[in-house]
């Protein structure tokens, strides 16, 4: 299959509109939180409009702030204004609230958003979190690259045709093998680290599980009738399209770097 030049040069000018959300999260704290808390509302507020399609303005509005107060939620338990388990229960609270306000839709997606909207929060509030939110940025636009290219050019029978008719199983893994070469050359390059043992397992891991979450964003984009969640940026489509990856990733960097886990620790250099 051919490249199609015009998409191609339209996802690399659409890649302009993300650096609001890179500068600060390179920058460090505190500006992580301007690039995280954008982040944050724009996926929350196209997910509210999609969600809500039928509800009233007011009760959109309403959720939005609602899954908001989840980001909120890692920043006030480190301030100590609230423990983990009241977090919980009221993060529990909020989903429920916003489930209930757009119309009891897709109620696994809401649980996912909600999910990576605390853990975005959660990465940002931790020393190591800038970091590890690059290494997961790198991996997952590595695998997105890589399964675009590889798809395109060699083809061969569709991933999950049912959900994605333009995936291949060729582009599946090209986007693992070039999540790999990224991590490597990000490691070697910056810190003469080599990619090995079970940081290989970890990458392949994040990879694999950015393009589960590529594929349920786009089964529900099919359950709701839609193409793309928005049209802002040029060749992404919407915010969703472009954070789908993050959904079913963030939630498990974040769960490793709480609970200690050695193969994250190997992502942070010593």
């Amino acid at each position: 299959m051919a490249l199609d030049r015009s998409d191609l040069w339209a996802r690399l000018l659409g890649f302009l509109f993300f650096l609001p959300i890179l500068i600060p999260v390179l920058a460090g704290y505190p500006y992580i939180f301007i690039g995280t808390g954008f982040a944050a509302i724009w996926v929350v507020y196209e997910a509210c409009t999609l969600l809500g399609n039928g509800v009233s303005v007011v009760r959109r509005v309403l959720a939005i702030c609602l899954m908001m107060g989840v980001f909120l939620l890692p920043i006030l338990s480190e301030s100590d204004v609230t423990s983990i388990p009241l977090a919980i229960a009221i993060m529990a609270g909020l989903i429920l609230g916003v489930y209930g306000l757009l119309g009891r839709r897709e109620a696994v997606f809401m649980l996912l958003l909600a999910a990576t909207i605390y853990c975005l929060s959660y990465l940002s509030v931790r020393p190591e979190g800038g970091f590890m939110l690059i290494s997961l940025a790198i991996i997952i636009s590595a695998s997105d690259i890589g399964a675009y290219f590889s798809g395109r050019i060699i083809g061969g029978p569709k991933l999950a045709p049912a959900f994605s008719p333009s995936k291949t199983w060729s582009g599946s893994f090209g986007g693992i093998l070039f999540a790999l070469i990224a991590a490597e050359a990000t490691l070697y390059g910056f810190w003469q680290i080599h990619l090995s043992g079970n940081l290989i397992a970890l990458v392949a891991g994040l990879a694999i599980l950015s393009q589960i979450g590529d594929l349920y964003e786009s089964a529900m984009k099919r359950r709701l009738g839609i193409k793309d969640s928005g049209q802002l940026v040029p060749g992404h489509g919407g915010a969703l399209d472009r954070f789908d990856g993050y959904m079913t990733t963030l939630p498990v960097v974040a769960w490793a770097l709480a609970s200690d886990i050695a193969l994250l620790g190997n992502l942070q250099p010593q």
